[in-house]
């Protein structure tokens, strides 16, 4: 949430521009490459005109849910293991339609396991795809052709992946540092503050000393103190009141961002 300049009143901010890009070309590309699978068993005898067509809905919001959202967590890791299971386990009943899910298996390991994890489990998943191609019935030079036809496809989804969750990180860094840069302007406001407030106080602290001297003395002169005494409190008062329309001239720091 962030504030809108109104005391009491928030509302909530909208991710940025380029995360909102993004990730709708995640949903656009993977709408584009699950939609011929879907159609495929939307036309097919009863079973699997109705598995089919769930699993790849499932397929599909498993990826925009994992490469849509941040920041990266260890539910999206289980999420590559449930993204294998709706890829493999399914593969007796579908047939060779249903290998095209590959795609997203391949993409998620790629787009979303962290470095050191990501390329040899994308490389797992690419033999993978080689040998259930093979056991589809594709020879060595078939099944190393759909292994490329998946890495071809699933590169370019993985990185739209990077790229939405990266532009989310710098605007969230960008985000951290406006509230830093923010917390060092008040953080100097108050030491002014704390400046002005204690010359003053000393200058009337010592002005009302001369007054308590001088009560035995002439009463005009001690007129004249107290009305300098209370001069000096105006003119603090003043100097607040200056200070607190700096201080509401601030931003507020409450930068905050859609996840």
């Amino acid at each position: 949430m962030a504030e809108t300049g109104v005391p009491g009143t928030k509302v909530a901010a909208r991710a940025p521009l380029e995360v909102r890009l993004g990730r709708a070309a995640i949903v656009a590309f993977a709408l584009y490459l699950i939609i011929p699978t879907f159609v495929y068993y939307f036309e097919t005898p009863l079973l699997t005109s109705i598995v089919g067509p769930g699993l790849a809905v499932a397929v599909l919001a498993v990826y925009i849910a994992t490469g849509c959202t941040g920041p990266r967590g260890r539910w999206h890791r289980w999420a590559v293991g449930i993204m294998a299971l709706l890829v493999y386990l399914p593969l007796p009943l579908l047939g060779e339609w249903w290998a095209a899910s590959g795609v997203f298996l391949a993409a998620m390991a790629l787009g979303l396991l962290p470095r050191p994890y990501a390329l040899p489990a994308f490389l797992l998943v690419a033999a993978g795809e080689t040998a259930k191609a093979m056991a589809l019935g594709d020879d060595l030079p078939g099944g190393l052709s759909w292994m490329l036809s998946v890495t071809v496809a699933a590169i370019p989804l993985a990185g739209l992946t990077h790229f939405a969750e990266t532009a989310r990180v710098l605007y969230t860094t960008r985000a951290e540092l406006a509230r830093v840069q923010v917390a060092a302007q008040r953080a100097r406001a108050m030491l002014e503050l704390e400046g002005i407030l204690g010359s003053r106080l000393d200058a009337i602290a010592e002005q009302g000393r001369r007054v308590a001297a001088n009560m035995e003395g002439d009463a005009e002169v001690i007129k004249k103190e107290l009305s300098r005494m209370l001069d000096m409190a105006r003119e603090s008062q003043r100097e607040m009141r200056d200070f607190a329309h700096r201080a509401q001239r601030l931003p507020s720091g409450n930068i905050d961002h859609q996840k």
